[in-house]
């Protein structure tokens, strides 16, 4: 026992003696001692969808071959992929040792991920876009075959191509198709260049063939393009969204129904204008259903009615050349006379037809003639102008003659009111109550006023173009014959006086003799 005791004791001595010699040797080196200094994040660990890729020794170094491997899987389809949402996560560490991954190895386990989880959703595909309507062809070369056909029926000699330039107003990258003769040299970046070279050619031509016998004139097709701006764009879409040519064709030049306006010219009728825009009286009612009631409503010179016309949502502009022989009419030529009214005319020559040889330039909007201008005529026959003296003084005109009332009984054919009343109605009546205001319908001159029979008391005013206004069944005539009255002064009281059977104004217009209609001329 006493063995084992004295060993310990030396051994621990030992222990001591060596420790205090090392503390000892430290604290004479611990002025050249230098400590570990912290540098950082050093080490870059890249997981993708909860997979490791490996490690890189930075984090730019990782969003590098990131990104590599998306732009190479882009760049290797025509089709657009998109990838399934990416859990993407760089876990940076501080570490002494790196122990980086071969970048090669890295970089492919980073494109299998990616490969591993794409979607392939959309397809490059070409949008054409005519107005608001769009369809999308898979190919350019279809895009080149539809334009193409939409102008064949016209091209009779092949002669013009399709051509496209760079949209400049457009922020998105388009192209727009524009028509080009084959052999006119066309600058794709320079549409101006070529259409000022096409209009000089054509100035020049015109000028030409004004000394040019009418036998070395060549008919035909002289220009072609499109009514509409067509623009064309790559896109990517679903290929469910993709049409054949055929279904495109038939998209863009089937004719359908767009509305329009016409105005209203003199001697108009709704029975002119339907036949005249091949629409029914019945739907010209419904598409201006605000101001005309019926097929019977009456319409003025002026004025605006909505009509719908059969047309395709691409339109064909063609231009051609013909010679042609044919019998004219020459201007009507006026003679102003200042001392009569627009409303009167006399016609001082009879026109007679003259013939003529001409060659003209007519252009068309797909099949229908919208334009023709006649480069070069040749008289044969000379035509003998029309000759009509009017009037420019400025008729009057007519305003209601009351306030108000409600139309009781209108212009014309009537049944007898109590009989007593007119068959033939020859003005309008409107029911007011007694003793209310009259005013004049238009300047002039008052030839009657007082009692006349059946019309009980009655105003009759002359107006300086000689037509005539008359007021009946009046309670109290407040003007007196030869009178100047003026539009809108005050000239009596209404009341139901004479062949009546209740208070209400009797109101005529009569031109040249003859009534008319009042509701046809009040403003």
């Amino acid at each position: 026992m006493k063995k084992v005791t004295r060993h310990y004791k030396r051994i621990r001595a030992t222990f001591i003696i060596t420790s205090l010699s090392v503390f000892a040797l430290g604290l004479f080196l611990l002025p050249n001692f230098t400590s570990f200094k912290s540098e950082g994040e050093n080490l870059f660990t890249i997981w993708l969808f909860g997979e490791e890729m490996g490690c890189v020794e930075s984090e730019e170094k990782a969003e590098e071959l990131i990104v590599k491997a998306r732009k190479e899987l882009a760049e290797g389809s025509k089709d657009l992929y998109m990838i399934e949402d990416v859990h993407k996560e760089i876990i940076g560490e501080e570490t002494i040792y790196k122990n980086v991954d071969d970048e090669d190895e890295v970089y492919k386990k980073i494109k299998t991920a990616f490969e591993n989880h794409q979607k392939k959703t959309m397809t490059r595909a070409y949008m054409v876009k005519v107005n608001n309507t769009t369809v999308n062809l898979a190919t350019a070369k279809e895009v080149d075959e539809l334009l193409t056909r939409a102008i064949d029926k016209y091209d009779e000699n092949d002669e013009y191509e399709l051509k496209t330039e760079k949209n400049q107003d457009r922020i998105m990258s388009t192209l727009t198709a524009r028509l080009s003769r084959k052999d006119v040299e066309y600058d794709a970046m320079s549409l101006e260049a070529g259409a000022a070279a096409n209009t000089e050619n054509d100035i020049a031509e015109s000028e030409l063939i004004e000394y040019m016998d009418f036998d070395e004139i060549t008919q035909g097709i002289i220009n072609i393009s499109f009514a509409e701006e067509v623009e064309v764009s790559e896109t990517y879409i679903p290929k469910s969204e993709i049409v054949d040519v055929d279904t495109a064709l038939s998209l863009f030049t089937e004719e359908q129904e767009v509305q329009q306006i016409y105005d209203v010219q003199p001697g108009d009728t709704l029975s002119a204008i339907s036949h005249k825009v091949g629409i029914s009286m019945e739907e010209l009612v419904r598409l201006n259903s605000d101001y005309l009631k019926d097929v019977n409503s009456t319409i003025r010179a002026g004025q605006s009615l909505i009509i719908t016309v059969p047309e395709p949502e691409l339109s064909v502009l063609w231009t051609r050349r013909e010679i042609v022989e044919e019998s004219y009419e020459a201007d009507i030529i006026y003679v102003d006379n200042d001392d009569w009214y627009t409303t009167k005319q006399v016609t001082l020559t009879e026109p007679s037809a003259g013939f003529r040889k001409v060659v003209s330039d007519v252009t068309y909007k797909n099949e229908n003639a919208i334009d023709r201008n006649i480069v070069k005529e040749e008289i044969l026959v000379e035509a003998v102008a029309k000759v009509v003296e009017r009037g420019t003084k400025v008729p009057p005109t007519y305003i209601k003659p009351i306030s108000g009332g409600r139309l009781s009984s209108g212009f014309g054919g009537r049944k007898s009111p109590g009989g007593i009343g007119s068959t033939n109605h020859q003005g309008v009546d409107w029911a007011i109550p007694l003793n209310s205001s009259v005013y004049a319908a238009s300047g002039g001159t008052v030839s009657a006023a007082g009692w006349s029979g059946g019309y009980g008391n009655m105003i009759l005013i002359t107006h300086p173009d000689g037509s005539k206004t008359r007021y009946a069944h009046l309670n109290k005539c407040l003007v007196s014959v030869g009178q100047t009255v003026s539009q809108g002064d005050l000239i009596g009281k209404s009341g139901n006086t004479g062949r009546s059977t209740g208070p209400h104004l009797h109101f005529e217009i009569i031109l040249n003799g003859t009534p008319v209609n009042p509701l046809n001329y009040l403003n």
